[in-house]
């Protein structure tokens, strides 16, 4: 696909924000105060995150008298390495695989994962999959479901609500995992889709993952049940076959096409030859790091417009952001944030400012309007960089370009536009460095309505600095925010800021009144 056509997800969650949601602010009150998780008086808040209930947060913290609580973690800055070693997971697997993705493309990433999933399938693991169902991104249906029940894959949706819900299809499952075993998990950004294993030719992330292996993978799998368990989460539905003609020869269309969605050809046996040439030495060289203390939080499923009214929807759903900002507030000397979406509102911005007046460095990584798949979120970005600036925020932006990292499958997607994907977070602190890779964009949507998940590993700072030296290496290749309107490249010379002219640029102009409005809901 073409980069209009890898937007056109994009234009459809703009879409449905602009045309249904005024409802929802109206209805339910989420602008402003609902947003809020903390009180004026920061500190008068501690350790909001030992409130969050298991399975949804666990810490361990390594014993090594006796090795119990023992984690080893890598780190996956590359897409093609990503995907190789989720195809060793999948292989090594004996006993049972989960899968959770907000998209899952049936492309050729796509089938490379569900064709290993058969494989393991049919050597009897126990494979179970959960997707969300958002009428913006969802293309693994019940057609894809209904062929794979005959290997004994279950595959179920999260949150089926039909668009006319207004308000409960915001409340979107954005968590990212596999399980293998109940012994060795993978989470971070990257959906299962090409544009994040560096397979496109037209528009790919740079992205980032964690891969651990140990005693807090226990939790992780049971936070999995109770996602797959709870009612939100419903059985796919077999199509039903039609009677009318046209309509059958549809149906009979999709059974072909799903068909050869599983079954091998030459151009995927070709791809993961590349695949595995470019990433197996690379994964025998990838170091291993043992976490002294490793933190799994991520959020409860359930969240909708009812739970939103009826129950205490932040102590109840919301654990994720109290992770972060007990991880936040503890920082007296450096927080570096990645986040492709970076939208303040304003108790983030008070936070920000709270790090200032504590004399904290504060650097920011995000996409430049070049590099974004959400044009409507650099409108606001734009308007509030410039202010970070001038307070001492350092802020780079992503160039849009391919970083050469590693090597590509193909050579034409290092022509490609490139944007960045990694929700990332260095905390450096007297009392400890610590680092959290997730799914949280530093949004509004993350912060109230999707399920969010992360791993933070503290007392390791060989990890910490292997993680800080691919953020800043990324950002600076980037540019950097110098004045209003200014920017410079890695060798300091003046860019364009926004990194794009028309017709981006124009069309951010013109959505920046309704993207300023809906905010909330970005």
């Amino acid at each position: 696909m073409n980069w209009n056509q890898s937007s056109n997800r994009t234009k459809c969650r703009w879409y449905y924000r602009l045309m249904y949601l005024p409802v929802i602010a109206a209805a339910s009150g989420l602008a402003g105060c609902n947003l809020v998780y903390w009180d004026e008086d920061f500190d008068s808040y501690h350790d909001l995150s030992k409130t969050n209930p298991y399975p949804y947060h666990q810490v361990d913290i390594y014993d090594p008298n006796t090795d119990l609580y023992r984690n080893e973690i890598q780190v996956l800055n590359s897409g093609v390495v990503a995907l190789q070693i989720r195809i060793d997971m999948i292989r090594r697997a004996q006993q049972s695989i989960d899968v959770e993705y907000f998209i899952f493309s049936p492309d050729l990433s796509g089938k490379i994962i569900v064709r290993e999933l058969v494989a393991a399938a049919k050597r009897g693991v126990n494979v179970r999959i959960l997707i969300d169902k958002s009428a913006t991104v969802f293309e693994f249906d019940e057609f894809y479901a209904q062929a794979l029940q005959q290997y004994n894959i279950e595959v179920r949706y999260y949150n089926a609500a039909p668009i006319y819900y207004i308000s409960t299809i915001n409340f979107r499952n954005h968590r990212k995992l596999l399980v293998v075993d109940d012994r060795e998990a993978i989470t971070g950004g990257r959906n299962i889709e090409n544009d994040y294993f560096d397979l496109s030719t037209h528009y790919n992330f740079l992205d980032r993952d964690l891969y651990v292996e140990g005693s807090i993978v226990t939790a992780m799998a049971d936070s999995f049940d109770a996602f797959y368990e709870h009612s939100i989460s419903e059985r796919f539905q077999s199509p039903q076959k039609p009677t009318f003609r046209v309509e059958l020869q549809k149906y009979e269309r999709r059974l072909v096409q799903v068909a050869d969605f599983l079954a091998p050809n030459e151009a995927e046996q070709a791809a993961r030859i590349k695949i595995e040439a470019i990433a197996r030495p690379l994964l025998l060289q990838k170091k291993r790091y043992l976490c002294p203390e490793i933190t799994f939080t991520t959020d409860a499923p359930g969240g909708s417009f009812w739970t939103r009214f009826k129950e205490p929807y932040s102590d109840n759903y919301r654990f994720l952001r109290k992770t972060i900002f007990d991880k936040v507030m503890s920082v007296d000397q450096e927080l570096i944030l990645a986040s492709p979406y970076l939208l303040n509102n304003r108790k983030s911005e008070h936070l920000m400012q709270t790090m200032l007046d504590k004399q904290v460095k504060l650097i920011l990584y995000t996409n430049s309007l070049s590099s974004t798949d959400a044009s409507y979120v650099a409108g606001q970005l734009y308007h509030h960089v410039y202010d970070w600036q001038k307070l001492g925020i350092t802020t780079y932006v992503h160039a849009g370009e391919w970083i050469a990292e590693t090597d590509v499958v193909y050579p034409k997607t290092k022509q490609a536009r490139w944007g960045m994907h990694a929700k990332t977070q260095v905390y450096k602190r007297s009392l400890g460095n610590e680092v959290m890779v997730g799914t949280y964009n530093i949004d509004n949507r993350s912060n109230h309505y999707n399920t969010e998940m992360g791993l933070f590993c503290k007392g390791n700072d060989e990890l910490v600095q292997a993680v800080e030296r691919s953020m800043l290496s990324r950002a600076q290749q980037g540019y950097k925010i110098v004045a209003e309107n200014e920017a410079t490249d890695h060798e300091g010379n003046k860019v364009n800021v926004y990194g794009a002219g028309d017709p981006d640029l124009t069309k951010m102009k013109y959505m920046w009144l309704p993207s300023w409005m809906f905010n909330f809901l970005l």
